[in-house]
């Protein structure tokens, strides 16, 4: 304890799981205890029955008893317009991240004896504009004063640099995998400067989702799978069961920190009517989690080529944040950076002390209006490259979400019971704010429509089918004349004032969460069953899948796949579709052989067939485990596009090769044994071809021929061409199967084709080089790349007009839309990332890292999952769609 004499500094990392705070006074930096017996408190809220908040530990011991009223690693929710649920009551987040904070200070207050002179906040270096002034407001809510912002590694390197182990001139590359997100960020230090004097290279980049309890995740997987599925036979109505899943999860997190020194751990798990022990190894520990921690060195990599800094270039990297102790973490960063570590005795501390150090050397901020000051002002990338919305009008809903999730006190990562953490602390949290009252007010509820500029509120039910009549049938009114307008933030076509058949209609509201036999997702409903739900649905969904599909076949082997039955045909049978959010989290990676140029899904979502160019090979992943299952060679060359029919019975592969365009062909593949039936000759260079809903036939761009070949599936033969602009890369088509839509890439057109009488009906200008088309699910919409515009562009299929063009990446190859219509995804072949399209307003609200090239992304069918191929990488970059 300090001996409360003197101003002092306070530095504050409100993290996902942890709260640290540490305070400066003259030379002297130190931690303060916050917790009961450790100096950390966990992030953690509970709601009182009078509405009041407990926070810490206080908060964690009540969790056993009434987890709905217990909120946890809600920080990743920041931006997510889905109020968290605590005992009923809908609260926001920053509400929650105030209550933390001002009883954070009041610890600090009274253990020092007096309030600090200034306070600095820490947040993740990724995070954009919108999310940073949200977080601006946190110490206004918490009615704390004199408060600086910094970003987590810009702290940590300050603390380094305190401690003289940075250099003037130093370049580091910060390694940040905390308890629920991982950051990575390059720095310099800069010549005769402080130790606050630290600049930011490049872009950083994190990881939403992925931390220390993805990996007590995975730990209680284990345990699920080694007993034989003993968590999924939980009784759900058993109270009992919540209590016994919190001790469990308290042992997993134990037996985690346990292997960062030992070799092995045992963990008691004591279930209702069954008693057992499990041995986990830091061998099997680290084979559960290599994948994610490769997905990490993954964005470190990309953070240095971003800042033109090769690895030999850091004097080292610096390990911050409670899971970078997990030996596995520095081993793999030294072996694939050939750069030493450098990790503090309690890495978990690293920000906090580095942020009560700036705080030290630059003293209290200039206050201002919104509350907040900026340390320094290095130049922090935004979250996505659109350009900025009129300042005075805030983002839809949409736009501000980190991630939707459901309305309930769980984020998504509280699976397995991650809600019923137990513990001890006094009563009443911290204390109380020594600045007075916390104002933590409830979020309001959210209404049931909501007006948007330019375009009509959504209705609590989809639209009826939009017919394409005179202005004022086709759908509701937009600019009062029965047109509709593009929102201001939009960039219209030339001449564009509004559709003469009426505008598109509005995308419906976000499916809810529903009950469902798919094998993907369980329900997530109010807090306690939310959990409990996903104890049993999350573990079988990992471990007990039925192997039927995969046993016997030995990944990377060419053992033909058996797929199951062949999924029904589309109007038959719909899957529930999940509802996408503007901020996707990345789920890792997986290895899938050399050149992956193309990724599409089989229709029943079961599999993913990904087009080896140079390897000449189709690899087939399973979807269930993210997993490679086997190979299929192609005998006649490189397999460069895919499509499967309706029915899932057949892969069709457009094969040619780039050196001498001497095999131009389709292969048609039967996906019960995965083998090539046939091929069917075709124009030179056949490129992303397309199967007609209805599945009698095939349309195949030529991009030499400067045609469209038109195949029968009945005898696999070619009945016609149909002559195009130069040069067809990519055709898609309406959901009716009446139009057919082809990119020409040298032409800068798209070509409308009537496929009842093949003829080009239309050909609609856009920007330059158009590589990949997309037909909206459900609307009269088409979606359109511009490669060498580094631009996205919207058609209203009704008026044949471009209606809004988007700035993205650079180089945009491939564009899918969100399995609801809600969201465009964009690969961008030269930036190393995909960019996330709201179609509500048509802004960019967020740019995802990936691997090297990405070329392609497909979407699981019920919209949980995309896939994005890496053409340099050699992976896939699993995406997670709905959180």
């Amino acid at each position: 304890m300090s001996d409360g004499v003197g101003a002092y500094s306070l530095g504050v990392d409100l993290g996902t799981t942890f709260v640290a705070a540490a305070v400066a006074r003259d030379s002297r930096v130190e931690m303060i205890t916050l917790g009961d017996r450790t100096v950390v408190a966990p992030a953690v809220v509970y709601a009182r029955d009078d509405g009041s908040l407990v926070t810490g530990e206080a908060a964690n011991r009540r969790a056993v008893s009434n987890p709905d009223r217990v909120g946890r690693e809600f920080k990743r929710r920041l931006g997510d317009p889905t109020p968290v649920m605590l005992g009923g009551t809908p609260h926001a987040v920053t509400s929650l991240l105030a209550a933390l904070l001002s009883d954070t200070v009041a610890k600090v207050t009274e253990t020092e004896g007096a309030p600090p002179a200034n306070v600095v906040l820490t947040h993740p270096a990724n995070w954009g504009p919108y999310r940073r002034e949200l977080f601006e407001e946190v110490p206004q809510l918490a009615g704390v004063p004199q408060v600086r912002m910094i970003s987590e590694p810009e702290a940590a390197a300050a603390h380094y640099a305190a401690a003289r182990q940075l250099g003037d001139g130093d370049t580091v590359a910060v390694y940040d995998l905390g308890g629920g997100t991982f950051d990575a960020t390059v720095l310099r230090k800069r010549a005769g400067i402080n130790a606050a004097g630290i600049d930011i290279l490049g872009s950083p980049e994190g990881i939403e989702r992925l931390g220390g309890v993805d990996f007590d995740d995975a730990i209680l997987a284990h345990i699920n799978f080694s007993s034989g599925g003993a968590l999924s036979e939980l009784d759900l109505s058993n109270p009992q069961t919540g209590i016994a899943l919190a001790r469990l999860r308290q042992d997993c997190i134990a037996a985690k920190e346990a292997l960062s020194i030992d070799t092995e751990a045992s963990i008691p798990v004591f279930l209702p009517n069954r008693h057992f022990d499990v041995r986990l190894t830091r061998g099997e520990f680290e084979d559960m989690i290599r994948a994610q921690i490769e997905s990490t060195i993954g964005a470190l990599t990309r953070t240095l080529r971003s800042a033109r800094v090769e690895p030999a270039d850091l004097s080292a990297v610096l390990l911050v944040g409670g899971s970078s102790r997990i030996p596995l973490v520095a081993q793999m960063i030294t072996a694939a950076l050939n750069r030493p570590t450098l990790v503090d005795a309690h890495p978990k501390y690293a920000v906090a002390l580095g942020a009560a150090t700036v705080g030290a050397e630059l003293g209290a901020p200039d206050t201002r209006v919104d509350g907040g000051a900026r340390a320094s002002a290095p130049p922090v990338p935004t979250e996505a490259p659109a350009a900025p919305a009129p300042a005075a009008a805030p983002p839809p809903p949409a736009e501000r979400a980190d991630a939707a999730a459901p309305v309930g006190a769980l984020a998504p990562a509280a699976a397995f019971g991650a809600g019923w953490i137990g513990g001890r602390a006094p009563e009443g949290g911290f204390g109380t704010s020594p600045f007075g009252p916390v104002d933590t007010p409830a979020a309001p509820e959210q209404p049931a429509t909501e007006s948007r500029p330019g375009r009509p509120p959504y209705p609590d039910l989809p639209p009826p089918p939009y017919n394409g009549g005179p202005p004022g049938n086709g759908g509701p009114p937009g600019n009062g004349n029965g047109g509709w307008s593009p929102p201001p933030s939009v960039t219209p076509a030339v001449g564009f004032t509004g559709g003469t058949g009426g505008p598109p209609p509005p995308l419906p509201p976000p499916p809810r969460k529903a009950a469902s036999s798919s094998r993907r997702r369980p329900l997530m409903v109010a807090a306690l069953v939310a959990a409990l739900v996903l104890i049993a649905g999350g573990i079988t969904y990992v471990l007990l899948r039925s192997p039927s599909a995969t046993s016997g076949v030995t990944a990377g082997a060419p053992t033909p796949v058996l797929l199951p039955a062949p999924a029904q045909k589309p109007a038959d049978k719909q899957p529930t579709v999940a509802a996408s959010v503007p901020i996707p989290a990345v789920a890792g990676e997986i290895p899938v052989g050399s050149t992956p140029g193309y990724v599409a899904i089989a229709p029943n979502g079961t599999f993913a067939y990904v087009a080896n160019r140079a390897a000449g090979v189709v690899t087939v992943v399973d979807t269930a485990i993210d997993k490679v299952v086997a190979t299929i060679p192609l005998p006649d060359g490189p397999p460069q596009y895919l499509a499967f029919a309706p029915d899932g019975s057949r892969l069709y592969v457009s094969v040619f090769k780039d050196s001498d365009r001497s095999i131009n062909e389709v292969a048609v593949l039967d996906t019960r044994t995965n083998t090539v039936l046939t091929t069917i000759k075709v124009g030179t260079r056949p490129y992303a071809l397309a199967v007609k809903p209805d599945g009698s036939e095939i349309y195949v761009p030529n991009h030499d021929s400067s045609t469209v070949s038109v195949i029968e599936t009945k005898g696999d033969t070619l009945v016609t061409d149909i002559r195009v602009k130069p040069n067809p890369h990519w055709v898609d088509f309406s959901k009716d199967g009446t139009r057919a839509y082809a990119a020409n890439h040298d032409s800068n057109l798209i070509s409308v084709i009537d496929t009842g009488t093949r003829a080009v009906l239309a050909e609609i200008p856009v920007e330059r080089s158009p590589h990949s088309v997309a037909v909206h699910p459900n609307q009269p919409l088409v979606a359109n790349v511009n490669y060498d515009s580094n631009s996205v562009t919207v058609i209203d299929t009704n008026t044949e007009k471009v209606i809004a063009t988007v700035p993205v990446g650079t180089h945009p190859q491939d564009v899918t839309w969100a399995a609801d219509g809600r969201h465009l995804y964009v690969t961008n072949v030269d930036s190393d990332n995909v960019t996330v399209i709201a179609a509500d307003g048509w802004k960019v609200t967020a740019t995802i890292p990936t691997g090297e090239a990405p070329t392609s992304i497909a979407v699981l069918p019920d919209g949980t999952k995309g896939y994005v191929s890496n053409l340099n990488t050699g992976t896939l970059t699993v995406l997670n769609l709905d959180s």
